[in-house]
């Protein structure tokens, strides 16, 4: 039997947050998919979909890793961040054709 471990997840825009026991051997993917159901976050699939964060050590836990493995432990605080390609730019001309005047 797996064990169950409380942890408390971070909204990735308001500052919500969600306390909730979970068990310790859910992947980060179900985790996300959990909190969509729930409502907790909107699907941004179309936009990079999110990561899971432990907010004291900083490391992410991967998709497929499950949420122990990936260092999380009862009492954590976990971020839910956006996946974006936020600052990607994609260019139709080159900058030199451009032409600019003063």
């Amino acid at each position: 039997m797996a064990n169950k471990i409380n942890v408390t997840f971070l909204h990735p825009t308001n500052g919500q947050d969600m306390e909730v026991e979970i068990d310790e051997t859910l992947t980060a993917s179900a985790v996300i998919n959990e909190l969509i159901a729930s409502n907790f976050i909107p699907d941004n699939s179309s936009r990079g979909g999110y990561k899971l964060l432990i907010k004291d050590t900083q490391q992410e836990i991967g998709g497929s890793q499950t949420v122990a493995s990936g260092g999380a432990k009862d009492g954590s605080v976990i971020r839910v961040i956006g996946a974006t390609d936020a600052g990607k730019r994609i260019f139709k001309k080159r900058v030199d054709e451009y032409a600019f005047t003063s």
